[in-house]
């Protein structure tokens, strides 16, 4: 299944920052994104490494079986033969995220905002819950509950929020530097230290296919330093959590 249709975030004026405890730990956020696969089929150029900008496909517009499908094997595979998702190795590594709605297929560099916490309350609790923490349990395995309604805005203010929160932060050679962490204010961990879930990009597209309801089963948790926004897009680099599986 291939989409190129995306919903750009929209650069919004953004005021000052919310009101936080001091962080002591890397909070969850309310975002999904594809788990990282084995890149074998490309429309419009030949085969090459998994980039942000890939499509995850098995089969053509027609639900045709691809001669050279992509591959994802996810941690917890009978076959497990070699996990194909992000690992500590791509610790460092800097992506670009755009805004998408999940019944539109998906795309490595999408991510999808999810209800946990009290992020499902509407855009300003959605925008409070990208810059706050939230005591929510969400494991391997389950079952996320994508959010719907025009979300771009809420997004682009709740990550300038959360920047306001260590605007001197900087991300350099997998260090944080220049962060108000740790401190009393600012506790242990600088905010913009955050864990996205990650979903299962073979069995959201059959059940796109299946039932045209978007499944996002979580596989794995990944660690992002929050860089800024550009051009309406997240932007961060990735580093670890001791969740992440412990492979080269």
């Amino acid at each position: 299944m291939r989409v190129r249709i995306f919903v750009v975030l929209v650069l919004a004026v953004c005021s000052a920052a919310t009101n936080a405890t001091a962080q002591n730990a890397i909070c969850l956020k309310p975002w999904t994104i594809p788990d990282k696969w084995t890149e074998r089929h490309d429309d419009d150029s030949p085969a090459h490494d998994w980039t942000d900008g890939d499509t995850f496909q098995t089969v053509d517009s027609h639900g045709n079986a691809l001669s050279d499908p992509d591959v994802y094997i996810p941690p917890n595979s009978r076959d497990y033969t070699g996990y194909t998702g992000f690992t500590r190795s791509d610790s460092g590594r800097l992506i670009t995220l755009k805004i998408g709605d999940p019944h539109d297929g998906m795309k490595a560099g999408w991510f999808y905002a999810i209800d946990i916490g009290t992020a499902g309350g509407g855009g300003n609790a959605y925008r409070t819950a990208i810059a706050t923490c939230h005591e929510t349990p969400v494991l391997m395995g389950s079952s996320l509950q994508p959010l719907s309604g025009m979300l771009s805005g809420p997004t682009v203010q709740g990550v300038a929020d959360l920047i306001n929160l260590d605007p001197d932060a900087m991300f350099d050679h997998g260090v944080v530097i220049n962060s108000c962490a740790p401190s009393p204010s600012c506790g242990s961990v600088s905010p913009r230290l955050v864990a996205i879930a990650v979903f299962d990009p073979a069995l959201f597209e059959r059940s796109l296919i299946n039932s045209g309801q978007p499944w996002l089963v979580v596989t794995n948790f990944i660690g992002v330093f929050i860089d800024g926004v550009v051009g309406g897009k997240v932007t961060g680099y990735i580093t670890t959590l001791s969740s992440m599986n412990n492979q080269p």
